[in-house]
């Protein structure tokens, strides 16, 4: 080998070990990044040892990336989902301890029994007014509640759509810096990590998958196939039903097309079957429809104790007390419980205020309303047969107990799965400090045995000279 060509060789081994000890140099400091995917670089010399090109590239495995983002989705929407089932747990008082509608349910029961074995006695009767003012209070306070739940969630979805316009516009800003980096070395690489970071975030909030364009664009879409990233970034909006998605002048409703992520999860949990046309029945799936069966259990529940006798069913709390006898002078001869549904309910204001006394003709009849069995309730996500009054309290409290216990189950499993393969994912992809400390290492030798050859080539040239002299 000539001196030029050991020459040229050593140069080229220097260039090349610069290069990839910046990039090591960058994977190392950016190690704790979980966007940072591992960079490498391979050049290519020509037979003089002159660096004709470089070829940077990061590790990425795109079915393992689509498998996480699938796992992220899902757990976007089971986490958002128990979230929101701990709130209604809270609002019953199912978490921790006896349901306050089960409680107040059974107070009321036992009070009227109470009063049963002494009618005369003033106390009994106060007691009794109480407790069905408890009872009464208590259903709107659910009922109340459930409706700031519901508030709660459209706020969700506003803001979520808000996120993910945002998410949209910033990825669609990088597709069109990734154009203009084609061929301009690790910049585009850097870009293309936080633009994976930005993927992923963004599919917390929806189902999507991804196709990257030869220009270096990443083109994302809806399961279904709906544009959200392509030519353009699609605009979504909420207007209090439907998730909207505007590309250009085409509006498309998207709610069938969330089925998980953030907003899929909420989307369900508002879904309301009985307000299209045609109505559909109620969801068999304990988290979606939420806020319709509950609507409906507690109006329901409401009118069982208000409402009149269904046919073929024992005679009604309501008719029980209504049709018991003759009302003597100061007692209220009907409307034990005035109102017709879940927020309007409450005993009569002359009874709790103590205008007027318990029909005391009617307390037989209402004790045997309130033991009867062979009842029915038929509401959106709970029938029951031959049932009775206390057993429609402890249903309605025991199935969003149960839906509750299934969510956290869900939402445990699916964040378990996720956490599992993103660990796979950049364990294979990321950064691994060891091996870059390593491969700095390498690097090191590397450049000590080029600038080593270069010395000597530097000798022998100085060495020709003075001969040459």
């Amino acid at each position: 080998m000539s001196l030029f060509a050991a020459l040229n060789s050593a140069t080229a081994g220097l260039r090349t070990v610069q290069t990839s000890v910046k990039l090591v140099s960058d994977n190392i400091a950016q190690a704790n990044d979980p966007n940072r995917t591992r960079h490498t670089a391979q050049q290519s010399v020509d037979a003089s040892g002159q660096v004709v090109s470089t070829t940077y590239r990061r590790e990425v495995d795109k079915a393992l990336m689509a498998q996480v983002m699938d796992l992220t989705s899902r757990d976007g929407g089971s986490q958002v989902t128990t979230t929101y089932m701990q709130q209604l747990g809270d609002l019953m008082r199912t978490t921790n301890g006896t349901p306050l509608l089960n409680e107040y349910s059974d107070k009321f029961q036992a009070a009227i029994k109470t009063l049963s074995t002494s009618p005369e006695d003033e106390t009994a009767q106060y007691q009794l007014v109480q407790a069905a003012e408890s009872f009464s209070r208590e259903i709107r306070r659910v009922s109340e509640g459930v409706e700031q739940l519901d508030r709660d969630m459209k706020t969700d979805i506003t803001k979520s759509v808000d996120t993910v316009n945002d998410l949209l516009k910033q990825i669609n800003s990088i597709n069109n810096d990734m154009v203009s980096l084609q061929g301009q070395g690790a910049a585009a690489n850097t870009v293309a990590d936080k633009r994976d970071g930005l993927v992923r975030e963004l599919s917390t909030y929806m189902g999507i998958r991804t196709v990257e364009r030869p220009d270096g664009r990443l083109a994302i879409f809806t399961p279904s196939g709906l544009a959200l990233v392509d030519a353009q970034p699609a605009n979504l909006s909420y207007d209090g039903g439907n998730i909207n998605l505007q590309v250009g002048n085409q509006v498309t409703s998207i709610n069938n097309h969330l089925t998980t992520g953030k907003l899929g999860s909420l989307i369900q949990m508002r879904k309301d079957g009985s307000t299209t046309e045609p109505p559909t029945p109620a969801s068999g799936d304990p988290t979606t429809e939420i806020i319709r069966k509950l609507r409906s259990q507690l109006d329901e529940f409401t009118k069982a104790f208000t409402g009149p006798t269904k046919p073929g069913e024992p005679t009604s709390f309501a008719d029980a007390y209504d049709n018991g006898g003759t009302a003597a002078a100061g007692e209220q001869a009907n409307q034990f419980f005035t109102g017709t549904d879940r927020f309007t309910i409450n005993i009569n204001a002359k009874l709790l205020d103590n205008t007027s006394k318990i029909k005391q003709s009617a307390i037989d009849d209402i004790v045997k309303a309130v033991n009867a069995a062979g009842r029915s309730f038929s509401a959106d996500g709970l029938q029951m047969k031959d049932t009775t009054y206390s057993a429609m309290g402890s249903a309605i409290t025991g199935t969003w107990m149960a839906a509750a216990k299934t969510a956290s189950t869900a939402a445990d499993s699916n964040k378990e799965s996720m956490q599992l393969l993103t660990e796979r994912y950049q364990s294979q992809t990321g950064v691994n400090i060891d091996e870059e400390i390593a491969q700095l290492q390498q690097l090191q030798t590397s450049y000590q045995a080029s600038a080593r050859v270069m010395q000597v080539a530097n000798a022998m040239f100085d060495a020709l000279e003075a001969v040459v002299r």
